[in-house]
Formats: C-alpha cells, structure tokens, sequence
C-alpha cells in the first residue's frame, strides 16, 4: 500500500463502544462489506480494540504466512514442467509481495527466467514489469525505470502489456506525489494519467490493477463520489478481510477523506489496518496513517504502539521509503513523552523548593498579598467584562439600525410596486368585465338569430386572444418601466456587451427582458413565468440560461443581481 501524506484532520472525540453487534463481528474476525456499514463513533471505538488484539497476535498470522510460503516452495521444487514450475513460483512472488520485498522481486526474476524458457516472451515483459512495480513500490525508482527501459513493449501483449504501463504509470504517479517542485509533478502526474489510461485498455476487467487504475483516475479527476463507486463495484468480487480488501478500504479512506466524513473515513481506515495485521501484510500504508491520526487526536500512546508496529514491519519488508516517513513521527512521539517528562520533573523541583524556603510568615504574608492582587484582578477584569459588553451592546444596536433601515427601504418598495400593480390590476379587470359582457351580447344575438356558424367563428378565433394577450403586455411593460425607468439600461449592464439586448423601443419589453422583469418583481418561478408569458417551462429555462451564461462575472449571482435593479 501507499503512504499518504501527513493527516491535518482532527477527528471528533471517541465515544464508548455501545452496540454490541458490532463489537462480535469485529472480534470473531467477521468483517462485514465497507459498503454494507453505516459506522459510528462507537464501532470506530470498537474496531481500534480489535487491532490492538490483532497486533498482540500478529506473530501468529506471521507463522502463517510463513508455513503457506514454505508449502509453496516444497511444492515448486517437485514441479515437473515449465508451465506449473512458472504457476508455483508465480504463487510465491504473490505471498512475499506484501511480506518480503526483496523476496517478491527474487521469485519475479525466476518467473522471467521461466517464461523465456518457455519462449513467452510476453510474459517475461510482464514480470519484468511487475519487478518495476515492487521496486518504485519500495522507493527504488532508479532501479524501476532501469527496468522499464530494458523492455520492449512492442513484444507484449494483453494483460502483460497492461502491466507494463501499470508500472509505468504507478513510478510516475510517485515522483508526482514525493516530487519537490511543482512544475515537475504537474508533468509526472500528466504522464502517469496517461499511462493508467492505456493500462485500462490490456488489463481485464476485474484485475485488481484494473481497479486500481479506475480508482486512481477518479481521484486525480477530485472526482471521489465516482472513486466509491468504483471501490462499491470492487468489493463485490473481493473477500472481505482479505489482503486486497485491506488495499480497497485504504483507498475508501482517502476518498472519504477528501469527502470530510471522518466517521467513514477512520472506519475504512481500521478496517484496512485489520486487514493487514490479519494477512500478515509487511507494506502498512494504512496502520501509518492511522498513527498520525492517533497523534493528531492526542492518543499519544496508542501513536507509539503503532508506528512501533509498522516500522518493524517496514524493516522486514524491506521498504527504505516507508521508514523515511516514520521516522518524523517516531521523533515527535518522542518529544511529547519528554516534554511530560520535563513537566513532571519540573513541577517536583518547585514542590520541594517551596517545601524548603517558605516559612509560615511568608507563607501568610504572600497568601495575604495574593488575595489583595487578586481582588484587584477580579475588579479590572469586571470593568473590562463590563466595557466589552458595553461595546457587544453597541454593535448590536448599530447593527440592528442598519437592518432597520434595509427593511424600510425594501418596505418602501414594495409598497410603491405594490400600489402601482394594484391599480392597474383593479382598471384591467373592470375592463375585462365590459369586454365579457359584450362577448355574452353576441353569443345571445347570434344564438337566437340562430346564427351558429358566426358563433362557432367567434370562439375559434384566436385573434381576440391574442389582442387581449399582448394588450396585458403592453400594460404590464407600461407599468414595469414607470416604476423601474432605468430597468433596461442596468440589465444590459449586468451582460457582457456581445450579449446585450436591443429593447424594441422604449415603452414595449421584449420576451427574455419581460422573463428577467418578472424575476425583479420577485415570480423567480419558472412554471409560473411561463404561464404568464404563454411558453413552455423549457423555453422559459433556456432563456433564463442563456442570458446568465453571458452574465459579467459569476452566473449564479446573476438573478440576485437583477432582484436589486432600482433598489436605494
């Protein structure tokens, strides 16, 4: 696994273990699915019990592991062909690669040798490559590029093509991470993207280096929501607690990480750190994340245990760039246990000097200077608690003034648009009254002169519809602009001057300014917009869109903007 860098995250305080179906699973060792959980501050409580218990025990899933390999290596010395000599050493380079580096990279170099004698030349490229991956994953980066550069890419195929652009991108994306200038990570990051892409293309899918770049390639996008996705579709394939379901937590961790759920974020991660302990993982990224997040919380001493733990297994696998990064941490648990030393040591020498040198006068005569200081204290500190009351007061008032004042002004026009839509209102309606009374005088005429094709004419016409439409218009666009002369002027003002709006003349609105009119009198609504102008709630959208996306600087604060057209 990887390291990350330091944790800046403060999680919230621990709270006690309270739910106990939690407590039997993690203990019997019956992890459930990271995406089948809903953690709590108590099963987070829980889980770092557990990992104490595994870390007790460890030498156990050690001598496991150990007796798994031996099987291997019994097993490969009897081989008697090629194929299954190659199969069983392959087995053994899958056990030491998160146990013993240098192992790893040993059985890899045989898989090599066997491939050739195979002539698949293929599949030496392909361990080749892996044996790249094992040494940048060490911190070997001299060595891994040496590497890459003695294959020909041009004689793989498939999934061994996969994984030499695998390594290639994974030595990038490390010189991306550690790299010291900014200039020059941009450009490994650009060149590990790329690789991770083509790698897709020969890796199956299902290929635990398959995810691995789908779920590196959402996080270099920030895309993290798309990174669970992908570790959600992972873990269906993957037994849980196994040591690939160690490296699908890490990368959960991260990703909640970056999200701000601390609850899930320390969950995956103890989920991770289990699983290593348990499959005798050597290469803990996670069990040092999870020690700076102990630190940074103040769980010093469970900090110490861990990094303790984590750096004899980077010594055993053998990675020099693992214990570069807890050393740092071993050297701040260091000085917090010195300075509680010093403090200790120090509040023993003042007890005994003060035992020594006081005397029972002085001691009074100090306990009376002390009281009188302190009641000075205590008056100055009334006076000043009184002052910045005095000021907190003041504040409010003033602050309280101000508001006053913006609710008048609004008030104030509210009223003014108010009056002025009242009485236009009032004189539509009672002309609207008349107009129908008059529709009603035809439609009796022509029904008892039996006149029914003239009636049926009158009511298919759309031609009074529209008059009396466009003659609400014309009132609503008269009104608007007695109240609001200046509207057009400073809408246009708000636009980029490509996308500003020629208005048809200076008493008449066209339709998009007669939308952004309406938000100002505060129908924000756009079904309600588009029941007043007669379109559709798409038309009325697009045009609310397009007008924004021409808008002087952010888009999204636009209609505010427009909301405050005419206000004092």
């Amino acid at each position: 696994m990887k390291p990350s860098k330091p944790n800046n995250i403060t999680l919230t305080h621990i709270l006690r273990p309270h739910i106990a179906v939690m407590i039997i699973l993690l203990w019997f060792g019956m992890s459930p699915a990271v995406s089948a959980v809903h953690p709590t501050a108590a099963s987070i409580d829980s889980i770092l019990q557990c990992i104490d218990k595994a870390i007790s025990v460890s030498d156990q899933y050690v001598q496991k592991k150990k007796e798994r390999i031996a099987y291997l290596k019994s097993r490969a010395d009897q081989a008697e062909t090629l194929s299954a000599k190659y199969e069983l050493t392959y087995q053994l380079y899958a056990e030491y690669l998160p146990f013993v580096n240098d192992s790893a990279i040993y059985y890899l170099e045989r898989c090599s040798d066997i491939a050739l004698q195979m002539g698949d030349d293929s599949k030496a490229g392909g361990c080749l490559s892996l044996t790249a991956l094992c040494c940048s994953n060490a911190g070997m980066y001299v060595e891994s590029e040496a590497i890459l550069k003695t294959i020909n890419p041009e004689k793989l195929h498939g999934i061994d093509l996969g994984l030499y652009y695998y390594a290639s991108g994974h030595i990038s994306s490390e010189l991306a991470y550690y790299g010291k200038f900014e200039n020059m990570r941009r450009q490994y990051a650009e060149t590990s993207t790329n690789y991770f892409l083509l790698a897709q293309n020969y890796l199956p899918v299902g290929h635990k280096y398959h995810n691995q770049c789908r779920e590196m390639l959402a996080q270099g996008r920030k895309d993290f929501r798309q990174a669970l996705a992908i570790s959600n579709e992972w873990l269906h394939n993957v037994k849980p607690g196994s040591a690939e379901y160690a490296l699908i937590s890490y990368y959960r961790y991260f990703d909640y990480k970056a999200l701000g759920d601390s609850i899930q974020m320390m969950y995956s991660l103890g989920e991770s750190v289990l699983a290593d302990i348990r499959n005798a993982v050597m290469d803990q990224g996670s069990m040092w994340e999870m020690a700076n997040l102990l630190m940074a919380n103040g769980d010093v001493d469970r900090s110490y245990r861990y990094i303790c733990f984590t750096s004899d297994c980077a010594d055993r696998f053998g990675s020099r760039q693992r214990l570069s990064y807890i050393s740092p941490l071993l050297s701040r648990i260091a000085q917090v246990y010195k300075a509680k030393e010093e403090r200790s040591n120090r509040s023993l020498r003042y007890t005994i000097t003060a035992i020594s040198i006081l005397s029972l006068l002085l001691l009074i005569a100090l306990v009376y200077v002390h009281r009188k200081r302190n009641q000075l204290a205590i008056t100055r500190d009334h006076l000043a608690l009184s002052n910045n009351q005095l000021q907190d007061t003041n504040a409010q008032l003033s602050s309280l003034n101000n508001q006053l004042s913006s609710l008048n002004s609004q008030l104030s026009e509210a009223n003014r648009v108010k009056d002025e839509y009242v009485g236009r209102f009032l004189s539509l309606c009672s002309i609207y009254i008349d107009r129908l009374e008059d529709i009603r005088k035809k439609v009796i005429k022509r029904v008892k002169n039996r006149q029914y094709a003239e009636l049926v004419e009158l009511t298919r016409s759309s031609e009074f519809t529209n008059k009396e439409s466009n003659e609400l218009y014309a009132n609503f666009d008269t009104a608007f602009l007695q109240l609001f002369p200046t509207f057009v002027a400073d809408f246009n003002a708000l636009l980029k001057p490509d996308n500003r709006i020629t208005q048809p003349d200076n008493n008449t609105l066209n339709t998009p300014i007669r939308i952004f009119a309406l938000i100002r009198l505060g129908i924000s609504d756009s079904s309600k917009i588009a029941e007043f102008l007669h379109y559709s709630v798409n038309t009325i959208y697009n045009y609310r869109a397009n007008i924004k996306n021409g808008a002087v600087g952010d888009r999204t604060e636009f209609e505010d903007k427009v909301k405050k057209i005419g206000m004092p």
